[in-house]
């Protein structure tokens, strides 16, 4: 690894525990990205026939807005497990964990032009435990709290707002009281928030525990993904590891045929709910 690659990691890892987030453009090589395009199309067509996404059948098209688990031995095509296991990916998530780390899981955003879709502010955090809950105080206690949520966008994507910096404080006054009152509509307003806009091809690693939303209006499709890594010991406290128990991922063919960081990754995650389970 060059001096300069070594450097401008350093300064990606540092601006994510500041900030909360980072944008690693071209994290999908730019001659690889309609290869990918055309992978995640088939992959959302495959999810909606074999009935892990549901379909509209007024327009036959996918109903809603997302669907889990498109690594499925079902549905995986190898343009797309490369795409979020790409190096740089995977070197941001090596380099923050400090070690070996976990695959927790892996869900499609695959809303189509009409789609109005109003995500409300929140912290993952408060939804997997429940806010005030003693696993998400242990969870926002962390100064670095090393799972990361990565955003990698296939089409150019502007749905994401993040509040920087919200990852590892308590709430302010003016946030507590949003929380409390229910005031996390779409058409509120976090002060500082910002929207993060994306190139296709480029991630975006954030701390899920910062408040965060997602917001796309009709007009617009949206075609990207959320990947979650982190560290192994994290894992069974996760409340999307579910899919680790199911025998097909352990499949010796299914695992052959994904890119060695990933496979690695799955393998791991599914040893350690084993174990626990």
């Amino acid at each position: 690894m060059s001096t300069d690659h070594c450097a401008t990691m350093q300064k990606n890892i540092e601006q994510y525990q500041s900030k909360g987030y980072v944008i690693l453009e071209d994290a999908i090589p730019p001659e690889k990205l309609s290869e990918v395009q055309e992978s995640y199309e088939e992959t959302v067509a495959d999810a909606i026939h074999l009935g892990f996404a549901e379909k509209d059948e007024t327009t036959g098209l996918m109903k809603g807005y997302r669907f889990q688990n498109p690594h499925h031995p079902q549905l995986a095509r190898r343009p797309l497990t490369e795409a979020i296991s790409s190096p740089p990916i995977i070197e941001f998530v090596s380099e923050l964990v400090g070690g070996e780390f976990a695959f927790f899981g892996f869900a499609a955003f695959a809303m189509n032009e009409d789609f109005d879709y109003r995500g409300g502010w929140h912290r993952d955090s408060y939804a997997a435990w429940g806010k005030d809950s003693p696993e998400e105080m242990r969870i926002r206690e962390l100064k670095h709290y090393k799972c990361t949520q990565v955003l990698l966008a296939l089409r150019d994507d502007e749905c994401f707002w993040f509040v920087p910096g919200s990852h590892n404080r308590p709430n302010t006054p003016d946030e507590e009281a949003h929380f409390d009152e229910n005031r996390t509509g779409w058409e509120e307003m976090f002060e500082g928030a910002i929207q993060v806009k994306l190139r296709a091809g480029s991630a975006v690693p954030f701390d899920s525990r910062g408040i965060h939303r997602g917001l796309k209006r009709p007009g617009v499709s949206r075609r990207s993904v959320f990947i979650v890594y982190g560290p192994l010991e994290e894992l069974k406290n996760s409340a999307i590891n579910g899919w680790a128990q199911d025998p097909v991922y352990s499949d010796e063919e299914y695992l052959a045929s994904l890119p060695a960081p990933l496979r690695e990754s799955i393998e791991r995650s599914i040893r350690i709910v084993e174990r626990d389970g």
